[in-house]
């Protein structure tokens, strides 16, 4: 297995397979590039910033681009479809990385989806995380559930100034009417079938796991940012989403 990034994600997973004796090669911002001419074929883990996937893409082989996997948070499909990646193999990590170094907090089982999915469960099972294939439909729901956490809990206790379980203790039906937006813009804009109540009372629940965790509005492309053009461009009314980012917009 390659690794790109050696940052928290890409430096907890090395952490791992180094102790668990599996087999992996490292490639960072400054060594490491030159191993596309030794490795044959095979996944490519991308463990960077959303921002570097161009940099990324166009620093390897084009006859290694179909290896590359993407692991990124946020909504990626159309810089990936500009970079000619839409097809590439995706995945959804789900466990804690602190800082570079420091071991993995396992946190359920991680997804991945596309022609290299199943090596990565295995590598993954092998370096004792869970990890499953799932079919691209499954992938697009369960990217998009955690996208419309992040966009809504993190605006929200930007907003309200309060930790993720007091918006769910103090504030459920700002959070439910938010969720219900942003569910009818992904659906509108890339096919997913979000089921609202279902949705709001997954995401409310885990929350409520992490109650004193408070999140915050950023990764503006990736993230709000996507929905305030998503919603335009296929006409789906966000006003409690939009009242909420009034003044709070980055320049």
């Amino acid at each position: 297995m390659i690794i790109i990034g050696k940052g928290r994600v890409g430096s907890g997973l090395v952490k791992r397979a180094e102790r668990n004796g599996v087999h992996h090669q490292v490639i960072t911002r400054e060594s490491g590039w030159s191993l596309f001419e030794q490795a044959g074929a095979g996944p490519i883990l991308v463990c960077t910033n959303a921002g570097d996937l161009s940099t990324v893409v166009s620093k390897t082989p084009v006859s290694r681009h179909e290896d590359l996997v993407f692991v990124q948070n946020g909504m990626l499909d159309g810089a990936l479809e500009s970079l000619q990646c839409g097809n590439n193999t995706r995945g959804l990590l789900y466990f804690a990385a602190g800082q570079p170094g420091t071991e993995i907090k396992p946190g359920g089982a991680s997804i991945f989806t596309g022609a290299h999915a199943k090596a990565l469960s295995s590598w993954f099972h092998a370096i004792n995380l869970e990890a499953n294939e799932v079919s691209r439909g499954a992938f697009s729901n369960e990217m998009a559930s955690k996208l419309i956490w992040n966009c809504t809990f993190g605006l929200l206790c930007d907003v309200r100034g309060v930790s993720v379980g007091a918006l769910v203790e103090g504030h459920r039906g700002e959070v439910d009417a938010l969720i219900a937006e942003l569910c009818a813009v992904s659906n509108a804009a890339i096919g997913t079938s979000l089921q609202v109540h279902a949705v709001s009372v997954e995401l409310c629940s885990y929350s409520l796991s992490i109650a004193d965790y408070c999140g915050s509005l950023k990764q503006w492309e990736w993230r709000n940012g996507w929905f305030v053009g998503a919603s335009q461009t296929h006409r789906v009314p966000t006003p409690v989403h939009d009242a909420l980012l009034d003044g709070r917009r980055p320049n």
